[in-house]
């Protein structure tokens, strides 16, 4: 009897626990980086997870602050601009459960995406605001299926080690 109450406290407590965040160092920089908690399927049946992402660079006295997200293939183009490549694009965000719709621009490649903060200052604010939420939801439709997708993070452990990083240091 007391082993079952552990193994359902224990998966119970699994789900709880916040997101594994991957860690990628550079020289002067680092990525931290979480899934999303389900995969979408394409119509091919095809899992695809995405990720968000925050890139830090520590240069001389000054810090940058990057928010990225990846949905793990190609979008539907939202721009407006015919150009899918440096066009902005929107996604609705449930950030501490008010929606609000957010502008990013792609980000090395056709389907990472950089949220489009102008300064240092008003990128830092809304990642502090994600980790503050320490859940959000990203809506967006993927290429090959045409169909509002929105996928979840829980961000509580990425708070905790973008502490751990100079690179990553808010003063």
């Amino acid at each position: 009897m007391k082993l079952s109450w552990f193994v359902a406290l224990a998966l119970w407590s699994f789900p709880c626990m916040g997101q594994e965040v991957r860690v990628a160092q550079g020289n002067g920089s680092v990525v931290l980086t979480v899934q999303a908690q389900q995969p979408y399927k394409l119509i091919s049946g095809e899992g695809k997870t995405p990720t968000l992402s925050v890139e830090c660079t520590h240069k001389g006295k000054k810090t940058a602050h990057l928010l990225i997200v990846s949905a793990g293939g190609m979008l539907v183009d939202d721009s407006h601009e015919g150009n899918p490549r440096g066009g902005q694009r929107t996604f609705n965000m449930t950030i501490g459960g008010i929606k609000q719709m957010t502008t990013w621009v792609a980000y090395g490649d056709v389907v990472s995406f950089t949220y489009l903060g102008k300064v240092e200052s008003e990128r830092l604010k809304f990642i502090q605001s994600l980790l503050t939420a320490g859940a959000v939801s990203i809506e967006f439709v993927p290429f090959l299926t045409g169909v509002p997708t929105t996928s979840d993070f829980d961000l509580s452990k990425l708070r905790d080690e973008l502490d751990k990083y100079p690179e990553c240091a808010t003063k």
